[in-house]
């Protein structure tokens, strides 16, 4: 009986572990059925400003010069909540400002980045918000609302649609 019983601890041991490490995924979060989607990371960003945005004077002069042209750029999420915006043109600064969970996959950025002359001087500036739903771990799609600050007026609600895959 005392031989039984040493030979039966090892197996029972043995079930004990595997079922701890399988409930360890579930409990610190492994199990991609549970877990929401991070936004923190690099990603490629390509913009396309509609036609209705592009026919409106006061929203600027489309990229591209007409609706609808992929236009690339680069948004970093940061832990911790900040955001770092790069686009890919002289004319344009670097952007900064924020972001927020909303509610699982769904997330709110705030930024602002200045706008330049071509002889270097500073012409007005851009503040974004940017809506931003991930549809897999590696994607999201965004509508952006953004408002020109300008010598030659303001234009406010100016909309950009986007689509990202995840850089790293």
């Amino acid at each position: 009986m005392k031989t039984r019983l040493l030979t039966q601890i090892p197996g029972m041991t043995l079930a004990v572990l595997l079922t701890l490490l399988v409930g360890q995924d579930l409990v610190f979060g492994h199990d991609d059925r549970r877990e929401p989607r991070k936004l923190e990371g690099t990603w490629n960003v390509t913009l396309r400003f509609p036609k209705e945005t592009c026919d409106r004077p006061e929203c600027g002069v489309c990229p591209g010069g007409g609706p609808d042209i992929p236009i690339p750029n680069l948004n970093t999420f940061l832990k911790g909540g900040g955001m770092v915006w790069s686009g890919g043109s002289l004319f344009v600064g670097p952007g900064q400002g924020s972001w927020e969970p909303l509610g699982d996959n769904h997330f709110m950025a705030r930024f602002k980045f200045l706008l330049f002359n071509p002889d270097g001087s500073r012409r007005g500036s851009e503040e974004l918000t940017k809506e931003i739903n991930l549809t897999s771990s590696d994607t999201f799609e965004a509508t952006t609302t953004y408002d020109i600050f300008t010598a030659a007026g303001t234009g406010e609600g100016c909309i950009i649609n986007e689509t990202a895959e995840r850089f790293e």
